[in-house]
């Protein structure tokens, strides 16, 4: 089985509440994934996972060179589906979005009596009813501590900085046949990024900068809304000084290196096989970000980044534990792995294991291993409040969306190294 084109998104609404001397933390996120499978023998298919993860934990006051330090935890819960149609799979993320509002509104506490209240209870049922949604093929919950920082360094009117976000998350996944996967999975995701404040240019360019940025509004309101249209002089003195203290433009290069395993048992629980899968990936991104005039130390912070380059790397290895040593091997893995965890890296540090080693000598002499390189864009929108209150409460929303398409396929021989995998472009 191949992975071959793909897409995602998310959405992510973060609060930051101050207390008296550290910040509440709490994350929630929405998304989605939808990759093309293809197998030698079989049609073409395309799966779509949705889900959500919600974090919380505790955040340290910003200090000079460093900001949005935390730890906490996170929960997870995924749905796999797949389909034979491109199209119905390019659409169900918005369907499930639709059911799943549907039956939150179906089951709220105000909601709920009007429905067996006569002729408007008809009327609720028609609008908040709905297809339904097909049975997932996989059902996937995982937990575990999370944790970021965001280093930085201010040089005159360039701003660095490396905002930082780890995971080591374990849990379970149970498709629609009974069978079961333990898995584990530590994810660290990092943005290293410049900037350049436009404010330390001449005034007199940052003012023509302004000016030109007005007209462009003004031309446009004047497309949609008629030649009467103009922009208040409040509104325009507000965006002059928006404009003059907080425009920056630079790039971000966005890291994530993610390290899992998957122990995979049948519906009677004997195992069946081991995955280790090992992802990298790189994105570059023209990144411009404007800092509306708030009040008194209030940042209103909007940033749009545009897709410029990147890459992803997708290695899979898997070996089959029907055999009592590769089972033996793939058992002791694992319970390194959790003995491990206590470090906040449990795949990451079994790997370092002798247990890693053994595992990794199987997997080269009798398993399977395959190697995907994709092209990558990813793009995204990001708004807020900062500074809230004395210990530097915040509210943020970030948006991203992505596109990989697959360049080259690998199958590893023993004995010959990476080979083309010619069975995976189709």
């Amino acid at each position: 089985m191949c992975v071959a084109d793909g897409s995602a998104g998310y959405k992510d609404l973060t609060v930051v509440v101050p207390v008296r001397y550290v910040n509440a933390r709490g994350s929630i996120r929405v998304f989605y994934a939808m990759a093309k499978i293809v197998t030698p023998g079989k049609p073409d298919r395309w799966t779509v996972a949705v889900g959500a993860f919600g974090e919380a934990g505790v955040q340290a006051p910003d200090l000079k060179f460093l900001s949005g330090l935390w730890a906490g935890g996170n929960v997870t819960g995924m749905q796999f589906y797949s389909f034979d149609n491109e199209q119905e799979a390019r659409d169900f993320p918005r369907r499930y979005a639709e059911e799943r509002a549907k039956q939150a509104l179906r089951h709220h506490p105000l909601v709920a009596p009007l429905l067996n209240v006569p002729f408007l209870g008809d009327k609720l049922k028609d609008l908040l009813g709905g297809q339904g949604l097909p049975e997932s093929d996989r059902d996937s919950v995982e937990a575990g501590p999370a944790g970021g920082l965001n280093p930085k360094l201010k040089l005159g009117g360039l701003d660095a900085s490396a905002a930082t976000r780890l995971w080591s998350l374990s849990g379970v996944q149970r498709d629609k046949d009974g069978n079961w996967i333990l898995n584990m999975r530590d994810r660290v995701l990092s943005d290293p990024t410049l900037t350049f404040d436009l404010s330390k240019l001449p005034k007199q360019v940052t003012q023509r900068g302004a000016e030109a940025v007005l007209k462009e509004l003004e031309l446009a309101g004047k497309a949609k809304l008629g030649p009467e249209f103009q922009i208040p002089d409040k509104l325009r003195d507000y965006i002059n000084r928006s404009l003059a203290k907080g425009v920056k433009i630079g790039a971000t290069v966005e890291l994530i290196g993610q390290n899992e395993y998957q122990f995979m048992l049948d519906s009677s629980g004997k195992p069946v096989k081991f995955t280790r899968n090992l992802t990298t990936s790189w994105t570059l991104r023209g990144r411009g970000n404007v800092t509306l005039d708030g009040k008194g130390k209030v940042e209103v912070p909007v940033t749009r980044q545009i897709p410029l380059d990147g890459g992803r790397q997708v290695s899979t290895s898997s070996l089959d534990l029907s055999d009592p040593t590769h089972r033996n091997a793939a058992i002791a893995l694992f319970a390194s792995g959790m003995l491990t965890k206590q470090t906040g890296a449990g795949s990451v540090a079994a790997q370092f294991t002798p247990a890693g080693a053994i595992m990794d000598n199987l997997l080269r002499t009798r398993g399977t291993m395959t190697r995907l390189t994709y092209d990558e864009g990813v793009s995204g929108l990001s708004a807020g409040l900062e500074n809230v209150g004395k210990t530097g409460g915040a509210i943020r929303y970030d948006g991203e969306n992505s596109q990989t398409t697959l360049t080259k396929a690998e199958i590893w021989q023993d004995g010959m190294g990476w080979v083309p995998w010619d069975d995976c472009h189709r």
